[in-house]
């Protein structure tokens, strides 16, 4: 009999509510995968990464099969509502999930959004299984996904913005958020850019709501 696989996870958390794209607003549980290809999660490279503005840790984590992912899900999800979505995050998630991940995953939620930075293709997936693409700038990977729509974090991606608009979906343009939170002089000049963006372009302002009213 073969080894069930098993998958590097940060964290599995909520129910929350889905704070950026096309579900913002939606109440969900999220799947933190370990591990990103655009920064090793160790405070001191920051800087120097191809994502200093990071704001998650991705680092660790605890290795799970399949299985057992669903059946902490399953616990999360008991007491709340049927219609809860589901998040796959990281770190960077393609360079774990696979096929049935995705595919358990929804078979398991009315929606799943994957955010992902671009850079690894993404298996194939159910419908219901939508992936977005923050894309990063890393040296010899560049982006390779079509994805279901674009979030582009102002003023840091505003490279990918017209690749992103060439490219029909729905383009979400989201100010940078410094440490401390949607504050401040630089916060406030990313927001009046990415109007500026939503006006002439027809983009979508995403607004990280969690952190607006404070959830995970």
């Amino acid at each position: 009999m073969s080894t069930p696989r098993r998958y590097r996870v940060k964290e599995i958390f909520g129910p929350t509510i889905q704070g950026e794209g096309l579900h913002a607003g939606s109440p969900c549980l999220f799947v933190r995968l370990a591990g990103c290809n655009a920064w090793d999660g160790r405070p001191q490279t920051r800087a120097a990464s191809a994502c200093p503005y990071c704001d998650t840790d991705f680092l660790g984590g605890e290795e799970l099969t399949l299985d057992e992912i669903l059946q902490r899900l399953a616990a999360r999800r008991a007491p709340a509502s049927a219609s809860l979505g589901c998040v796959l995050s990281g770190g960077e998630p393609l360079l774990q999930a696979d096929r049935a991940l995705l595919a358990a995953l929804g078979a398991a939620f009315p929606w799943v959004d994957i955010e992902s930075n671009g850079t690894r293709p993404c298996p194939p997936r159910p419908a219901n299984v939508a992936l977005c693409c923050s894309p990063k700038e890393i040296a010899g990977q560049p982006i390779v996904v079509d994805p279901d729509w674009w979030k582009i974090l102002v003023p840091a991606q505003e490279r990918f913005l017209e690749r992103a608009l060439a490219s029909g979906k729905p383009v979400f343009v989201q100010p940078l958020c410094p440490d401390e939170g949607p504050q401040g002089p630089a916060y406030a000049a990313a927001l009046a850019r990415c109007l500026e963006l939503c006006y002439r372009h027809g983009c979508r302002l995403s607004l990280q709501l969690h952190k607006l009213i404070g959830v995970p």
